[in-house]
């Protein structure tokens, strides 16, 4: 029993003196490194496959409060279904409650770098002094154009956030007003200058 456990003793310090923990270490490195980088590698690929979706408030035609829905992807994407909540909905004009509620159930396409307005066609300023619910809540669905598997979150956007960029959206549209006014008030004189010019030239 001595001799074989000598025997073996002698084994494992050959088997480490041409064995060298330096070496283990370092190619366990490298294959860690390896392994992370085709991790990484796998998710940035399936980030640029997903569908990915931005929406957002903003304001159209000066002062319409509308939502756009942005896709943000490398990807087309569908969008499934946009619910809004009820209690804000309903101080909306009815004709555009009803197009909301459509839209429980929808198929628009929307490709990379493209954007979908959704308009509530009311004046945003009256949202803010009118409105007693102010806070739009949005659960909407969407997936990649032509597959199934779909993507659901949850948006709000409250309108009483933004009155401070409202003042001065409002201070802007008032010079912008007086601008175009002045501009047709000028236009209205030149033309009538122009015809007492006519009216006015002697003939031979």
């Amino acid at each position: 029993m001595e001799e074989l456990f000598g025997c073996l003793v002698i084994a494992v310090e050959q088997q480490s003196s041409t064995f060298s923990w330096s070496d283990v270490i370092s190619t366990f490195l490298s294959f860690s490194a390896i392994l992370v980088t085709i991790i990484l590698w796998q998710k940035e690929r399936y980030d640029r496959n997903c569908p990915h979706i931005q929406i957002s408030f903003e304001l159209v035609r000066s002062t319409l409060a509308c939502i756009i829905l942005r896709n943000v992807s490398e990807v087309p994407l569908e969008v499934k279904s946009l619910v809004y909540n009820d209690n804000f909905t309903t101080q909306l004009p009815e004709k555009v409650q009803m197009r909301l509620k459509k839209m429980s159930e929808t198929n628009i396409a929307i490709f990379p770098g493209q954007k979908w307005v959704v308009s509530f066609d009311v004046n945003v300023f009256d949202i803010v002094n009118r409105f007693e619910i102010q806070t739009v809540e949005i659960q909407y669905e969407y997936c990649r154009y032509g597959k199934k598997k779909r993507y659901k979150e949850t948006m709000q956007i409250d309108f009483s956030e933004y009155s401070g960029i409202l003042v001065y959206i409002s201070d802007v549209d008032e010079f912008k007003n007086s601008v175009d006014r002045l501009e047709k008030t000028v236009k209205r004189l030149t033309t009538v200058l122009e015809k007492d010019g006519h009216n006015g030239q002697e003939c031979n």
